[in-house]
């Protein structure tokens, strides 16, 4: 018998075990990280302007008005609408200008006694309006961090705790340069305007918001 012949086969060995720090997808980046939310934001907002369409029960209704400190069905529609047009103008921005994906550090310095001095007044940006034009959604984004402006979108969408995005939310808006405190606070505000409100108690109160919606579906959307 020839040597080729005797040779044994060598066995099947399965192959080695992929190296996961060379195999593992990278990191997405932090615009892609905002855009992904913000998808994510405007599928729920479209998802909650389509459910006030298709005549919710009262129940329903009543967690809606509660969830954005209001029963006026009118009024809910559009700080949703100016909610979505926040997230697609933010979208669009992002595309422009992607996010850096370094922070830049800031230096500590040893503080220096100084002066006491006045400290100037506060410049508040007016708030949006209800309908705004793309002048107003512009002046919104202008100068604004990405975590501030979703902030605005949330609280236009009614977002509380309770949602399942609130934990991407919360990350998302403290990393980007959001006031998240602020947020909260009107999550409380909105969440408790019943307290002040009696009529909120009333069977008559979620009577009418159910006729406005039934007005409202059978006109169609604006």
């Amino acid at each position: 018998m020839s040597d080729a012949s005797t040779t044994a086969a060598p066995p099947n060995r399965p192959d080695p075990t992929p190296d996961p720090a060379t195999t593992a997808a990278p990191p997405p980046s932090r615009t892609s990280r905002v855009h992904r939310l913000l998808c994510k934001l405007i599928d729920y907002g479209m998802e909650l302007a389509r459910s006030l369409q298709q005549r919710p029960a009262i129940a329903t209704l009543a967690t809606i008005a509660l969830h954005f400190g209001t029963r006026d069905i009118t009024q809910i529609l559009t700080r949703i609408t100016r909610g979505l047009q926040l997230a697609y103008a933010l979208g669009d921005k992002l595309d422009r200008h992607p996010l850096p994906e370094t922070v830049a550090q800031v230096s500590v310095r040893k503080p220096v006694a100084r002066k006491p001095r006045t400290a100037p007044p506060a410049v508040r940006r007016p708030p949006l309006p209800d309908m705004p034009t793309a002048e107003d959604i512009a002046a919104a984004l202008r100068n604004r961090p990405a975590g501030a402006v979703i902030a605005d979108i949330c609280r236009d969408l009614g977002i509380v705790p309770a949602h399942p995005l609130w934990r991407e939310i919360m990350a998302v808006v403290c990393e980007f340069g959001g006031n998240f405190v602020r947020l909260f606070r009107n999550v409380l505000k909105r969440l408790t305007v019943w307290s002040t409100d009696p009529s909120w108690l009333t069977n008559d109160a979620w009577a009418e918001m159910s006729a406005q919606a039934e007005a409202w579906s059978a006109t169609g959307p604006p």
